[in-house]
């Protein structure tokens, strides 16, 4: 049994993936489906359940929290499929920002996306 709640949108789009805990640790990753309860990141940083997170795509930067990682293995390597729930949103001015909002607005109704000051 699959215990989603909120059917999942597939996105294949590069986000750049930072562990705000762990300043050091980042990492390029792929955003691989998204739903009114967050993001499914794959990505070589491994990340735990409760850690706080930064994505940034483009000039957006989306803030949230991990809800689950499970380690797999793509072409050979080790990545993680992360579950981040999103929490807060900063939309910069870029056409892919735009879309990024659009997206968001409509699969994300509960989080607020902000343009930064």
């Amino acid at each position: 049994m699959d215990g989603r709640f909120d059917p999942r949108y597939p996105v294949d789009s590069e986000v750049w993936l930072t562990d705000l805990q762990h300043l050091g640790s980042s990492a390029c990753g792929t955003i691989r489906d998204i739903s009114t309860s967050g993001v499914c990141v794959v990505t070589p940083l491994e990340l735990s359940p409760g850690d706080t997170v930064r994505m940034d795509i483009a000039d957006t930067a989306l803030y949230g929290f991990v809800t689950h990682s499970q380690a797999e293995k793509v072409s050979g390597e080790r990545t993680w499929r992360t579950g981040i729930e999103v929490q807060r949103v900063l939309v910069g001015d870029s056409d892919l920002a735009k879309l990024v909002k659009r997206i968001l607005a409509e699969q994300m109704p509960q989080v607020s996306a902000e343009q930064p000051k």
